[in-house]
């Protein structure tokens, strides 16, 4: 992967991939992704208005939005190649997360144990003023996700310059 696309920057994007990019500006910076699905909505329907890119080798995901005229709203990374605040966070113990967000003036806003018998120890720690979320299992970060700013009504979205 290219090095313009490994920092996490919370409301802005994944390095030089920013949110509200077209599919197309995204494509000419990240390649052409290994896998694009739609992706389930709150009642498990697929929802063609989402469109989830896949990047197996750094395992990173974007979503595009039709809402938002296909601009990208989502980013996931899974693979501790990615920096958040120049670390490794992918693999990095919970308590260490933790103290790199409250460093980071990052409030949590939400923890939530999302534990069953597939994976008895899963849990999310999410900052909705950041637009940052983090599962965790086995106390160890599993995957960060972020998404753009929003403006005060809670809808509008606010791209980067």
């Amino acid at each position: 992967m290219k090095k313009e696309v490994r920092d996490i920057i919370p409301g802005v994007g994944l390095g030089a991939i920013k949110f509200g990019m077209t599919r197309d500006e995204v494509k000419n910076i990240a390649g052409k992704p290994d896998e694009i699905e739609n992706v389930p909505g709150f009642d498990e329907e697929v929802n063609d208005e989402l469109e989830s890119w896949h990047y197996d080798e750094y395992e990173f995901s974007l979503v595009f939005d039709a809402e938002y005229e296909w601009r990208l709203v989502s980013i996931a990374v899974s693979d501790p190649y990615f920096l958040f605040e120049g670390k490794s966070i992918i693999g990095m113990p919970k308590n260490e997360v933790m103290d790199l967000l409250n460093k980071a003036n990052i409030e949590i806003s939400n923890v939530e144990d999302l534990s069953d018998e597939e994976t008895p120890d899963l849990e999310l720690v999410e900052s909705d003023e950041a637009g940052l979320m983090v599962w965790f299992e086995n106390e160890e970060a599993i995957e960060m996700q972020i998404l753009p700013d929003v403006e005060d009504d809670g809808e509008t979205l606010i791209w980067p310059e």
